[in-house]
């Protein structure tokens, strides 16, 4: 039923003007508080104080800033003995912190004018940001090379325009070594190839022009991720109202955001488009003119940067539609809904066009190569079931039908329960996003700042007309429930063709890497398969294995051994934590992994850890190495046989020591003692001449089937001198 042309014209006269100030929100903070009686203004005077911690949670989320910024002080406590002046700002911004915990309960903000409070709430910002930029730029100069293929393919990407090329023509091999990074850092196919494509939209580069324009090229794509974070929790902060204008510095400073934006994670390029964009979204309905425009046009741009929020679009776009038709039926609804969708591509075009014009299918090619390169399954969503527990793994398709399925359940749930789920216009997509086989942590909480502002910046003005969730929504909960309950069991259940078994491993010995591996594999399937391997260490994968030996299509029903050797020493896993191989097929595509391998369950703890003075050439001094569990405790297990080496490290390197060991020849390494009832080895140790280095000790355990050592003790350093 269409609302009457009365309701219609209050409706546009009321939405058109109820806009708030980012001063004046559209919930007012006194509606929070927890008595009926006038609500003190806020807490606070002095450095950190603010008027909008006047009820108990704005109170409290001050309080939570305080110590956010006491937090920064502590990060930066890193670089103070590099760099001095730092130590001024760990002096201030603890202190403003420390200062914004107690204004924030202090009664004496009442005194506090609303001028003060606005400035002091701005300074937090200042302090909490600066700080951000402090703590990234030690990052940066203690590890400069960028951490993702994607950063560094913008940025070469960048490079490559500002000459007149086509990116979406070239390969973006280059990037690797131009920009460092490291080969666990590129993404691989189930094939075990590299991509090496620009992947994203134009504006994901084209912002860096300008910059590289007036030569500023080190570091810009990292100077650029900890600009746009900025940005983002200011705007944030100048947007949501006042009692929730604290939450924009808290979110801004979790590790995770920050991790994102210095380790080469892209996604902060778009937040603050989005931001813009979710600004009261809703009022677009009854906006007209060139303030309508700003919030189709920045989604089209923050579209333009990177694929995620393209799935936003639909749920804003029907939004919008339901929206506008109680005030002018299902035609108008229509036409503003694909007005709104109109001026949004029309933005997502703008920065694209010269590169369709160029070359339309690179184009294409490059902005769908995420969903179309076979990439191996990767992150933190419901795929990791399958990559670290084993579950399925035998059709990685079904997580892509899993995740369309809970983006058509999520779109009808949306359309049925209109209003309800509106606050939910903005953060749907990492719902959906967690079920896809690349499912990474940053799809589940980049979308988070933007969704704030649009939840606490809709327009509530229609909600009497749009009426209540329609009876159908439980209809649509439980076939969806249903559709994509199956869809994500049959990817739990449906076996992978790889059965992998990890047989034996050889070590680097004391740089405690594993640099070969042999695995047993099965194919359980009808056909025969071409495996490819890698090592998964953390919840990473590393540059896939070199096969050594063993075929390299595994016939239908055999079983074959493979020795596979580590490409690089950075996909070496440490012996000292478990890992597992991964064995991929792109026919089907499929995961198999083995079962976790853990080298190392003890290590050895040398008693004393520490000689604080010369021994004398002669002298005895005794050591006992006890066997430790992973929980460092004792281990009472008599007749395990304990390592000791001895070596001196020079500055020119490494030097034989001259030591004797439990009555050993001079300079004897290693030298063994079995255990005693307690799991303690002993060893007596004299120094048989002096050095102007000190002669360094480890103990070692050894692996009595592969033979590998492990658990190795911390180094005791011992100066021989004296008579």
């Amino acid at each position: 039923m269409t609302p009457g042309t009365g309701d219609a014209a209050a409706l546009r006269a009321r939405g058109a003007d109820s806009f708030p100030s980012a001063h004046q929100p559209a919930t007012d903070t006194d509606a929070y508080a927890p008595h009926s009686s006038p609500t003190p203004a806020a807490p606070g005077s002095g450095p950190g104080s603010h008027p909008e911690a006047s009820t108990l949670a704005g109170r409290t989320w001050w309080t939570v800033t305080g110590v956010i910024l006491v937090l920064w002080a502590l990060r930066l406590v890193e670089g103070v003995t590099t760099y001095p002046w730092i130590s001024l700002a760990v002096v201030v911004v603890g202190l403003w912190g420390l200062g914004t915990v107690a204004a924030s309960w202090s009664p004496a903000a009442l005194r506090v004018r609303p001028g003060t409070r606005r400035t002091l709430g701005w300074a937090t910002v200042a302090m909490a940001m600066g700080a951000f930029v402090l703590w990234s730029f030690l990052q940066v100069r203690a590890a400069p090379g960028y951490g993702t293929d994607e950063i560094a393919f913008n940025q070469y990407a960048a490079t490559l325009a500002l000459h007149g090329i086509d990116p979406y023509t070239r390969s973006m091999a280059p990037s690797f070594a131009l920009y460092h990074v490291s080969p666990n850092g590129f993404t691989f196919t189930l094939t075990g190839g590299r991509v090496t494509t620009l992947s994203y939209p134009a504006l994901a580069f084209e912002l860096y022009l300008p910059f590289l324009a007036l030569g500023l090229a080190t570091q810009l794509a990292i100077g650029v991720n900890v600009a746009v974070w900025v940005l983002s929790v200011v705007l944030a902060y100048a947007f949501l109202p006042r009692h929730l204008r604290p939450a924009a510095i808290v979110i801004g400073s979790l590790s995770v955001y920050i991790s994102y934006a210095i380790g080469g994670v892209t996604d902060a390029v778009f937040v603050p488009l989005l931001i813009g964009a979710a600004l009261g979204w809703n009022r677009f309905v009854t906006q007209r003119g060139p303030r309508a425009w700003v919030g189709p046009v920045l989604l089209g741009l923050a579209m333009a940067v990177k694929q995620t929020p393209w799935f936003i679009v639909p749920f804003v776009v029907t939004g919008i539609f339901l929206e506008a038709r109680v005030i002018s039926g299902n035609r108008g609804g229509l036409r503003t809904a694909t007005r709104y969708l109109a001026i949004t591509l029309a933005a997502f075009a703008v920065p694209n066009v010269p590169y369709v014009i160029a070359n339309a299918t690179a184009w294409v090619q490059g902005i769908l190569t995420p969903m179309s390169s076979h990439t191996v399954p990767a992150g933190q969503g419901a795929i990791g079931l399958s990559l670290f527990l084993g579950a399925g793994g035998g059709s990685l398709t079904a997580y892509t039908a899993t995740a369309v399925v809970v983006l058509v359940v999520g779109w009808l749930l949306f359309v049925t329960t209109y209003p309800r789920m509106r606050g939910l216009a903005f953060f749907l997509p990492s719902i959906v996003l967690f079920f896809t086989a690349r499912s990474f942590g940053s799809y589940f909480v980049t979308l988070v700042p933007a969704a704030l502002v649009a939840f606490a910046t809709m327009d509530h003005a229609r909600d009497g007309l749009l009426g209540p969730p329609r009876r159908l929504w439980r209809w649509v909960a439980a076939t969806g429930i249903l559709a994509g309950g199956g869809t994500l069991a049959y990817a739990l259940l449906a076996s992978a063709p790889l059965q992998v078994a990890i047989t034996g491993v050889r070590t680097t010995g004391q740089l405690a890497t594993v640099q070969r591996l042999t695995v047993r594999v099965t194919n359980r399937s009808d056909h025969a398969v071409h495996p490819a391997f890698s090592v998964d260490t953390g919840g990473s994968l590393t540059a896939f294995w070199l096969v050594s030996s063993g075929p390299a299509d595994l016939a239908a029903h055999h079983q074959a051994t493979y020795v596979l050797l580590a490409p690089n020493y950075f996909a070496m896993p440490a012996i000292t934590g478990g890992f597992q191989v991964d064995a991929f097929t792109s026919g089907p595509a499929s995961v198999a992994t083995s079962a976790a391998y853990l080298p190392t369950t003890w290590h050895v703890s040398l008693q004393p850890d520490a000689l604080n003075h010369l021994v004398p050439l002669g002298q005895q001094i005794t050591v006992r190495a006890a066997v430790l569990d992973q929980l460092n405790q004792p281990v009472h297990v008599a007749g395990v046989p304990v390592y000791l080496g001895q070596i001196i490290y020079a500055q020119r390197g490494l030097v034989y020591g001259e030591a004797v060991i439990n009555g050993g020849q001079p300079g004897q390494t290693p030298v063994s003692a079995l255990t005693d009832a307690g799991g303690v080895a002993t060893f007596e140790i004299v120094g048989t001449q002096r050095t102007a280095d000190p002669v360094y000790f480890e103990a070692n355990l050894v692996n009595p089937a592969q033979f590998y050592p492990y658990g190795y003790s911390d180094i005791l350093s011992v100066r021989f001198g004296g008579p």
